[in-house]
């Protein structure tokens, strides 16, 4: 278990911004790379035509560039909380924390870039599957919710 409040939240804190970067690079790899169901901006750049699909490959690069980087603030978070402290602290913690970062990056893109800004949709030319990206999305929030819980000691939500 993590021990004491303060580490506690920095253990979230780093965790929640790794999780939160690493969902980004895992949708980016999945669905824009390999799948190519949706990229970043296909909302905006027809991603059939060759010019709109280098312009969203591009931002998905950048995108992704960007979301590394907020996982390198995580890691250092990480780092300076590993070596400044002489108490262990819980991996199921910080799994959870990762979980829940990355629930908490499925949660915000399927709601703004599906939903309030049109960026994209799950599957490109059709919003069906975008209640069920969002529904697995808060799934995953709580699963990450759940694990904080039992490494505090909790065993039910």
């Amino acid at each position: 278990m993590a021990t004491g409040t303060g580490t506690r939240r920095r253990l979230l804190l780093s965790g929640g911004t790794i999780g939160f970067g690493f969902g980004a690079v895992i949708d980016v790899v999945l669905f824009h790379q390999i799948f190519q169901t949706h990229h970043l901006l296909s909302g905006f750049y027809d991603p059939y035509s060759l010019d709109g699909l280098r312009t969203n490959v591009m931002f998905d690069g950048l995108f992704t560039l960007g979301m590394l980087s907020i996982m390198a603030v995580g890691l250092g978070l990480l780092w300076r909380l590993a070596n400044g402290t002489d108490r262990r602290f819980s991996t199921t913690y910080l799994v959870g924390a990762i979980v829940v970062g990355m629930g908490t990056f499925n949660v915000i893109d399927g709601v703004v870039s599906h939903y309030v800004l049109d960026l994209h949709n799950v599957v490109h030319g059709t919003e069906a599957w975008n209640p069920h990206w969002l529904a697995v999305s808060v799934l995953m929030l709580a699963v990450g919710l759940w694990l904080l819980r039992r490494a505090d000691g909790h065993t039910s939500l």
